[in-house]
């Protein structure tokens, strides 16, 4: 049966990133937190899921060959970050731009890898944002996510669509943000996910809208 990982991608392999795979019955499979790209690649390669969600940028804006400061490449849009970054601030919804001031840029290069790397295996995958699927979902998480309510908000709102999120007593916020990665890549999967932004430039793929949601 078809399985969906989601990476909650740290900027370094010296903080682990959390890996969750979610089976198509809405039952979570696996819960691990992995350190190198080799670990990651090794999960994906073991499980074989059908689709990979990456909480991280897979792309830099249009005209960026990097993101140093001291190169001449200029994003040819004029704004900042990517058109997906700036479609989300017009939903109201925050995020960090992906620009050459971006405090990220080790995730950044790290995600792009990673996604060269399982392009070659031949996985697919597509680029998530878990705060942008909790407001779809939920609305505006009322705590911080690394506060014990705002722990027991993401747990509660969890169990409402996968089925066994009480029985993982393991989960904390990381491994909460990788479930709501796996989660939108089975919402894409059912055609119940959009993209934002540009196909060229990168997409950030979030829960459609529809009279159960928030926005």
């Amino acid at each position: 049966m078809p399985s969906f990982a989601g990476i909650d991608l740290t900027s370094s392999p010296n903080k682990p990133s959390a890996y969750a795979l979610l089976g198509v019955d809405l039952r979570i499979l696996s819960l691990q937190f992995l350190n190198t790209d080799s670990d990651i690649i090794a999960a994906v390669e073991c499980d074989q899921p059908a689709l990979v969600a990456i909480d991280a940028p897979l792309s830099l804006p249009r005209g960026l060959c990097c993101l140093k400061e001291d190169c001449l490449c200029q994003a040819v849009s004029g704004g900042k970050g990517r058109l997906c970054e700036r479609d989300l601030a017009r939903l109201g919804i925050s995020s960090y731009f992906t620009t050459k001031r971006s405090i990220i840029k080790d995730m950044v290069y790290r995600a792009i890898e990673l996604k060269m790397e399982l392009t070659a295996r031949g996985h697919e995958f597509i680029e998530v944002y878990p705060y942008a699927s909790k407001v779809r979902l939920w609305g505006k998480p009322p705590f911080n996510k690394t506060t014990r309510k705002g722990l027991e908000f993401l747990k509660e709102r969890l169990s409402e669509v996968i089925l066994n999120v009480r029985e993982c007593e393991k989960l904390d916020h990381d491994l909460c943000d990788a479930v709501i990665g796996t989660y939108t890549a089975y919402l894409h999967n059912h055609g119940k996910a959009e993209p934002i932004g540009d196909h060229d430039e990168g997409l950030i793929y979030v829960p459609c809208p529809h009279p159960g949601f928030p926005v």
